[in-house]
């Protein structure tokens, strides 16, 4: 699988998030783990947002109606990306049923960087067939 990334080589995670404080602190927590964050652009449909960029791995807060659907992990797992879920309103108990039904790794916020930089290593790497 072939994923978008920079000049530098740098893998894109794509980070979604009805905070726009919280996207940045993630955004910026990815940056320095290594990855290129990249965010949708204004008013793009989560969908199109995946399509468009074919990230390695999308960061979904659980509280944007649009992203954290079936509607969003179906094309982003067709193009390769692999997904996280995250909350900083909802509690564990309430992300890990929305987790196990898409298939999909949770954590909650606040995180730390140790364990961001863990998880989207694990996201990104290759997956053997």
């Amino acid at each position: 699988m072939t994923y978008a990334s920079d000049l530098t080589g740098a893998l894109s995670v794509l980070v979604f998030s009805t905070d726009a404080f919280a996207a940045a602190l993630i955004g910026a927590a990815v940056e320095l783990a290594g990855y290129r964050p990249i965010f949708p652009l204004d008013g793009e449909a989560p969908r199109d947002a995946v399509m468009r960029v074919r990230p390695a791995a999308a960061l979904v807060d659980c509280d944007h109606a649009e992203a954290c659907t079936e509607a969003f992990f179906g094309p982003a797992m067709m193009v390769g990306a692999r997904v996280a879920t995250f909350s900083s309103k909802r509690s564990v108990r309430v992300l890990q049923p929305i987790a196990a039904e898409f298939d999909v790794r949770y954590f909650s916020l606040p995180v730390d960087f140790v364990q961001l930089s863990t998880l989207l290593a694990d996201l990104t790497k290759p997956v053997e067939a």
